[in-house]
């Protein structure tokens, strides 16, 4: 049994490592990190790493599930998840969960860049679910800055103050992006569920790679 990952930052290495652990996953785990993906996504657009992201995942899919946790590729990993069912996107189990809880979902998010990937799969996930959405969406950009730094306690810190200061009338808080469930243990106070993407995504490769 074989699982790998797609990160586009070495930090997520060691955070999806004990998470398999804590999660009892017994199996062989392999970590590329492509940090020029996010890099120039960002920059140039997405359509600019498209054949690149495809030629990784490609490479990546001989195992029995493939994760990619970068939330500005995820259309990318859908493009190929049509092809291959082992590939899974990092964002799309919690915002199926989100649908769950209802029509208003906070959408927490610290890149531009993740925005319209994001919107967009929300609204396929509510479709399927027969779900008729109103996304609030909390931009974070000030804190990403202390991610790229390393200093994760202020990156939470700033993402819980937005967050608090922003939210309103939600149903739900949807932490967006892999780095960011760091910020969940200071919003305990919201008063809504708080969604994390990396424990669900985790949860759903796992399934797969056993098949």
């Amino acid at each position: 049994m074989r699982l790998s990952f797609l990160h586009t930052g070495d930090i997520h290495v060691a955070t999806f490592e004990v998470l398999a652990a804590d999660l009892g996953y017994d199996g062989v785990v392999s970590h590329r990190v492509e940090q020029h993906l996010l890099d120039r996504a960002r920059s140039d657009g997405l359509d600019t790493v498209r054949d690149e992201t495809h030629e990784v995942l490609q490479e990546l899919s001989t195992a029995d599930a493939v994760l990619c946790t970068c939330s500005t590729l995820g259309p990318l990993t859908d493009g190929m998840a049509a092809q291959a069912a082992n590939m899974i996107r990092i964002d799309r189990p919690a915002l199926d969960a989100a649908c769950q809880h209802g029509g208003r979902p906070a959408i927490v998010i610290c890149l531009e860049s993740t925005r319209v990937p994001t919107l967009a799969l929300l609204a396929k996930c509510a479709e399927r679910a027969g779900v008729t959405v109103t996304p609030q969406v909390i931009m974070c950009a000030d804190a990403w800055p202390f991610f790229e730094a390393g200093d994760l306690d202020t990156f939470a810190a700033r993402i819980a103050d937005t967050v608090r200061a922003e939210v309103a009338d939600a149903d739900c808080a949807v932490l967006a992006q892999a780095s960011m469930p760091v910020a969940e243990v200071h919003l305990s106070d919201l008063n809504v569920p708080v969604i994390t993407t990396p424990k669900l995504a985790l949860e759903q490769a796992i399934a797969v790679a056993r098949g």
